[in-house]
């Protein structure tokens, strides 16, 4: 979890099973972001202008929700949107990724946290919470179901709620 530490700082405290678990998953997002879906445009040109990113909302959902149509009744405007920036919002959220798995890989105890580092908790823990609550079909109409439900038996909600606290806690330390 994270918690405020004597100088101000955040802190990152967590069990040897918290990282070994989050590690995975980090990968696993990492894996994602990474995969080469993204269509090249040949003109040197347009990759030089970094305007050679995919036109169309990815088939896997979990992408689709990290990377939604900004213009839902545009279907050209959306095409273009998303040409021109999913790229380096991509880029962005795979460094953050990048330097939260560098901090899980290398981590013995208790950790402080530059502020930098903790944007890119922040920033990434939101994406994986989004990955996985698409995966295993979290929504607002589930909200009553979930409640219901117990979870020993769905270790998909589990995850998502661990998560979920995870987030929170460094939330109400900022």
């Amino acid at each position: 979890m994270f918690i405020r530490h004597e100088v101000g700082k955040i802190a990152l405290d967590l069990e040897h099973q918290e990282v070994e678990l989050l590690t995975q998953l980090y990968g696993q997002l990492h894996d994602l972001l990474a995969e080469g879906e993204m269509e090249v445009d040949s003109d040197p040109f347009i990759q030089l202008m970094r305007m050679d990113g995919p036109t169309s909302i990815s088939e896997d959902p979990a992408l689709a929700r990290l990377f939604p149509n900004a213009y839902l009744s545009d279907d050209e405007a959306a095409s273009d949107f998303r040409r021109f920036t999913e790229p380096d919002l991509r880029r962005k959220k795979l460094v953050s990724v990048r330097e939260v798995l560098a901090q899980l890989r290398g981590y013995e105890e208790l950790v402080l946290l530059h502020p930098d580092q903790v944007q890119n908790w922040l920033l990434s823990l939101n994406d994986l919470r989004l990955v996985l609550g698409t995966r295993i079909g979290v929504g607002e109409e589930d909200e009553e179901l979930r409640d219901t439900e117990d979870p020993e038996q769905d270790p998909g909600y589990f995850l998502y709620d661990y998560l979920t606290y995870l987030q929170s806690t460094l939330v109400d330390v900022l």
